[in-house]
């Protein structure tokens, strides 16, 4: 994460009361670990009393993807591994805080970091928990398109090409074209532009059943459509309704 949106601008004076707040917290507060704990509580109890209907879980998702501090950047990171439980995922953001913490010689940018790191993981979780626990269904294309029958639509477009088959498995070997027209979608606005890449592979891998990794994906995108593929766009322009 960058450091100037981290830290802030440094004033000399912040030091004459850094230092005393960090004595405070060292000597009469919980350490990090704990108070940290106790922000995932809060957070775990306001998300339980969440009704989430599909508006509010995309708007949800919109506003996860869109979370920027020090906690997020390392929380949405490692989330992205089906190899690590909560808590040790919740341990790799904190060893990340202790190692940024470590490298600082200013008192208030530890209290600036400390207080940004344990306000983000409650702002973080409470979005992660009201998402996890409100709902046991994968996101889908119809999550992430914008328009009530665009994905349906899209769909059906799909099976007549023989892209997919009737149960919505890929069917084409070359997994990179079928990538450039999900981006197609995305730029002109029928996949929501908020997404992001991650969330969008995550989508296409519940939806055809099958593995798109993102190395695959960031080469796919940026390649210049062939012939085919524009033929593609512009049978999509018509069906969607896309200025192209």
């Amino acid at each position: 994460m960058e450091k100037k949106r981290l830290y802030g601008r440094w004033n000399f004076w912040e030091e004459f009361v850094g230092y005393p707040m960090m004595i405070y917290f060292w000597i009469g507060r919980q350490k990090i670990h704990e108070r940290l704990r106790s922000r995932i509580e809060k957070a775990q109890q306001k998300s339980s009393k969440i009704i989430l209907d599909e508006k509010l879980r995309n708007e949800f998702l919109i506003r996860y993807e869109k979370l920027d501090n020090f906690f997020s950047f390392h929380f949405k990171d490692i989330a992205e591994s089906r190899n690590h439980n909560f808590e040790e995922k919740i341990q790799y953001c904190l060893d990340q805080y202790k190692k940024e913490s470590n490298s600082l010689l200013s008192s208030s940018n530890l209290m600036k970091l400390q207080g940004n790191f344990l306000n983000g993981a409650e702002t973080t979780l409470f979005l992660y928990f009201a998402l996890e626990g409100k709902t046991s269904r994968e996101i889908r294309l119809s999550d992430i398109m914008i328009g009530d029958d665009s994905s349906k639509i899209f769909i059906a477009f799909l099976k007549e090409k023989k892209f997919i088959d009737e149960n919505q498995n890929l069917l084409v070997d070359q997994k990179s074209s079928f990538i450039r027209i999900h981006r197609f979608l995305k730029d002109n606005h029928i996949i929501n532009p908020d997404f992001q890449d991650t969330t969008i592979i995550e989508a296409m891998e519940n939806e055809y059943n099958t593995n798109f990794d993102k190395g695959t994906f960031s080469r796919a995108i940026t390649v210049k459509p062939n012939d085919f593929e524009e033929n593609i766009y512009q049978e999509l322009s018509k069906l969607l309704d896309i200025k192209y």
